[in-house]
């Protein structure tokens, strides 16, 4: 009766992890428009769109920070993994291992990307605004979460579509702060884009990446920048001189478009502001390990100096 309790509960959280992830796409894709795009252009040249990572953005609070996320993912079966700092963004970061990499790499659920502002490096005026909006957060979302889990793991099947909706309704939901004002935007975008996008969007995805070292028709990362940048036309993220971040010595190479533009409405005033975007990551295998696409042959990690750079696809020209 044991046994078969546990591979209940590990049934219902994957199945979980499965329906939130479907809705993260339908929130993402719909506001990120060229995305579905970009997966029929693939089909056509007989390749597939496989997750490699989400990435989220967060402001520090008692119920707004890093945590609050890394609590939901634990909550859907992943594992914090390594700590990475950003000296010139001001940010501390963290990647999370999902539960099911004894599977083939095409079938593993994302991994997650998690980073958080480092407040205090900021001038005063600017760690007032950021505490006045993240101080209007009063409540933990994650009670409701954990109770809900705890359903799972005794197997109550009928919990599963009310946790799935209560961790993606988290992950796609505006801030529970107000809006902000226009000012209180140019102020934070002056000293970091990351904060002033951040509090606008909030807990909602930044960007999905792409698996390009789980592509058949792109060897490496260079054809896939010649097919989107010269074929599809598709603005590149260039910072850095290039649009390739990142060498086969670090074993991790990655590209990015620029972020979609959406209409936000403020407190007085609607602006265009950049939302999300798509990332592409050629993961290359470790030493002594084969190209043969299991999840454990490849680096895992994350490389800091590219992803310095790859925080700039939502930096307003």
């Amino acid at each position: 009766m044991t046994a078969y309790l546990k591979e209940n509960q590990v049934d219902l959280i994957n199945h979980s992890r499965r329906d939130v992830f479907g809705k993260l796409w339908t929130h993402y894709f719909s506001l990120v428009p060229f995305a579905p795009k970009l997966i029929e252009d693939f089909k056509k040249r007989g390749d597939e769109w496989i997750e490699d990572h989400v990435a989220y953005r967060t402001l520090p609070g008692e119920h707004t920070g890093a945590h609050i996320l890394q609590a939901v993912f634990e909550a859907l079966g992943y594992k914090r993994m390594d700590d990475y700092n950003f000296e010139e963004k001001q940010l501390k970061a963290f990647w999370m291992c999902p539960p099911d990499i004894e599977a083939h790499s095409r079938e593993a659920s994302p991994k997650i990307f998690i980073s958080e502002l480092i407040l205090t490096k900021f001038k005063p005026e600017f760690q007032e605004i950021v505490r006045r909006y993240t101080s209007q957060v009063s409540a933990s979302p994650l009670p409701r979460i954990k109770a809900l889990r705890e359903k799972l793991k005794a197997g109550d099947k009928e919990a599963a579509a009310e946790f799935a909706s209560e961790c993606a309704g988290l992950l796609t939901a505006l801030p529970a702060w107000n809006r902000p004002s226009l000012k209180d935007y140019e102020i934070l975008r002056k000293e970091s884009e990351y904060a002033a996008w951040t509090a606008l969007f909030g807990h909602q995805i930044n960007h999905f990446t792409v698996s390009v070292h789980l592509m058949k028709t792109f060897k490496d990362i260079h054809p896939l920048v010649e097919f989107l940048d010269q074929d599809l036309k598709v603005p590149m993220n260039k910072s850095g001189g290039g649009i390739v971040k990142g060498s086969p010595d670090l074993l991790l190479e990655q590209i990015s478009t620029m972020a979609v533009e959406v209409k936000y409405n403020f407190q007085d005033g609607q602006m265009s502001v950049p939302y999300g975007f798509v990332e592409f990551a050629y993961r290359y295998p470790l030493a002594g390990k084969k190209h043969d696409g299991v999840w454990s042959s490849y680096y895992q990690g994350f490389v800091t100096s590219n992803a310095d750079k790859i925080f700039e696809s939502t930096t307003r020209s």
